[in-house]
């Protein structure tokens, strides 16, 4: 199984006026550098294109697809906390031919912070040709809008842009002081999956 990001991502959290009123800055002199500052504290918490990294969920929707050679628990778990819709289930038949596997036969559940997908009774999964993306699972995870973002994600972002702004650099193992870090995941820490 693998993901990959079809759209979405690459928002910036902080406008460049909030950043500014954060960091206490008034001319224009510096904005190239806030930019910088704020695209690298987005970047930090935002799951990357293979949907690693940051909070561990796309933070700002974005579409996504699974693939997977067959209807497995895990291509069936959903991969991040924060899914709001499956889109399409698209399948490839034995002959070759491709499918959607129907909407009315499924349904997106939540168990905790788990997002599974869950056949109704009376359906059958499709047969699928024996290939690795037999199956390809479309779904969107994430707040719906940058207004929807929690204001403790935007708050970290906010640590973050200043650290980036002020150090350009870092000591830590993700280019962060360890005192940022701490910060970071103590306000953000509630919105994290933690292993079943």
């Amino acid at each position: 199984m693998w993901l990959e990001r079809l759209s979405g991502g690459g928002v910036d959290l902080v406008s460049l006026g909030s950043a500014k009123d954060h960091l206490r800055i008034i001319g224009n002199e510096t904005d190239a550098e806030v930019e910088a500052a704020i695209s690298a504290a987005s970047v930090h918490l935002d799951v990357d294109a293979d949907g690693f990294g940051g909070l561990g969920f796309p933070i700002v929707a974005q579409q996504w697809s699974s693939k997977a050679a067959g209807f497995t628990p895990r291509l069936l778990r959903l991969p991040f906390s924060r899914v709001t819709e499956v889109t399409e289930i698209r399948y490839i038949a034995p002959d070759g031919t491709p499918g959607t596997v129907p909407s009315a036969d499924y349904l997106l559940i939540r168990r905790g912070r788990d997002a599974l997908v869950e056949l109704l009774p009376g359906k059958a999964w499709p047969n699928l040709i024996d290939r690795p993306d037999a199956v390809d699972l479309r779904f969107t995870a994430g707040f719906p809008d940058l207004v929807s973002v929690p204001d403790d994600i935007i708050q970290a972002a906010k640590e973050l842009i200043t650290y980036y702004f002020f150090s350009r650099g870092g000591d830590g193992p993700d280019g962060i002081s360890e005192e940022v870090a701490r910060c970071v995941d103590r306000l953000t820490r509630r919105y994290r999956r933690f292993a079943a």
